[in-house]
């Protein structure tokens, strides 16, 4: 099974517009949340994108601790503050050396997303041993996958190996669950909205990032889900200045 674009309303893909959004975020000192797959994060921004030379440079933390978490991390969530949320993942960021010091450095994404409505703004759902796990019911089986980030507008999950048939794209799957700190465990729909590459795990198999899109949320669940959230801010905050 091949990975495809995520097929999100907010998604691009041309790379030009793509730039052009990253130099905006440059020119803007724009504040923009990063997050990892292990709980590390920090308030970063674009220092300089590279069109031809295929690189995008990135503040690093003081804390060389975090930095290596960072960079040794294989699914980085990128999320800006304020104003039309721009959001994008990379699979693999180096440190590089540059006349004015360190930088974080990684590919130009091939994707980005540009989000206006607030419900459609996921974030990352990694806490460590706090991550929210998602089951997904197979005809003899249960698929359970750590949710990557969270919105009430949907989810995205992470699967090791290549995934199963039922993961099409515009695939609505009935009977799934997540356990939610707050509320106990909740029956979802989930309406697949695209697969995409996340890099490999460290036993080296690949790893795909699933968006998926909720159908009929009641609004307890939404409730639940805003909580959550906030919840986990709170708790990244007090991780970042701990």
């Amino acid at each position: 099974m091949t990975a495809r674009k995520e097929n999100s309303p907010y998604a691009l893909y041309n790379r030009k517009e793509i730039v052009f959004i990253l130099d905006d975020l440059a020119k803007h000192h724009t504040a923009i949340n990063l997050d990892t797959s292990d709980g590390a994060g920090l308030v970063t921004s674009v220092l300089e994108v590279g069109f031809v030379d295929d690189y995008v440079y990135l503040d690093i933390s003081p804390d060389s601790n975090i930095n290596e978490r960072i960079v040794n991390s294989k699914h980085v969530n990128f999320t800006t503050q304020t104003g039309v949320k721009v959001r994008w993942y990379a699979s693999n960021l180096q440190l590089v050396s540059l006349a004015d010091g360190e930088a974080f450095s990684m590919a130009i994404p091939a994707s980005i997303e540009r989000v206006q409505r607030r419900e459609y703004f996921r974030m990352s759902a990694y806490l460590g041993g706090k991550a929210l796990i998602c089951k997904i019911p197979l005809e003899s089986s249960i698929i359970e996958a750590t949710v990557a980030d969270i919105s009430v507008g949907g989810i995205g999950i992470l699967l090791k190996g290549l995934p199963h048939k039922i993961f099409s794209n515009g695939e609505v799957l009935n009977g799934c669950s997540i356990e939610f700190p707050s509320i106990g465990p909740v029956s979802l729909r989930l309406k697949v909205c695209g697969i995409g590459s996340s890099g490999q795990s460290k036993s080296g198999e690949p790893m795909y990032h699933i968006g998926f899109e909720f159908i009929d949320l009641n609004r307890s669940v939404e409730s639940a889900i805003q909580r959550q959230m906030m919840q986990l801010e709170r708790d990244r905050i007090s991780l970042n200045n701990a």
